[in-house]
C-alpha cells in the first residue's frame, strides 16, 4: 500500500494530484488555501509516493519551530511511524 492511500481526507485532497502534477512538469507550485486544509501535513507525504522523486528528499520550510515539529508529529502519525 502507498502512503497516499491512507491519507485522510482533508480540503487539499483533491487537488493533490494537480500539485504532484505540475512539479512534475514545472518543479515548482503554489498552493494556496486555508489553515487545517491539509497543505502541510498531506502534500508532503503525497509527494513521498511520486515516481520523480526517487530517494530524493522533500524539503518543507517552516516559520516557527513549534509548526515544524507539530507537522513532522503529524505526519508521522499519519504513516505510523514515531
Amino acid at each position: 500500500m502507498t502512503i497516499s492511500a491512507s491519507l485522510p481526507e482533508l480540503p487539499v485532497s483533491h487537488v493533490l494530484p494537480a500539485v504532484a502534477a505540475a512539479l512534475t512538469e514545472h518543479k515548482r507550485a503554489v498552493l494556496s488555501a486555508p489553515p487545517g486544509a491539509g497543505k502541510t501535513t498531506l502534500v508532503p507525504l503525497y509527494l513521498l509516493d511520486q515516481a520523480w522523486r526517487g530517494d530524493g528528499r522533500i524539503i518543507l520550510l517552516e516559520p516557527r519551530r513549534l509548526a515544524a515539529r507539530a507537522a513532522a508529529s503529524r505526519m508521522a502519525s499519519l504513516i505510523g511511524e514515531q
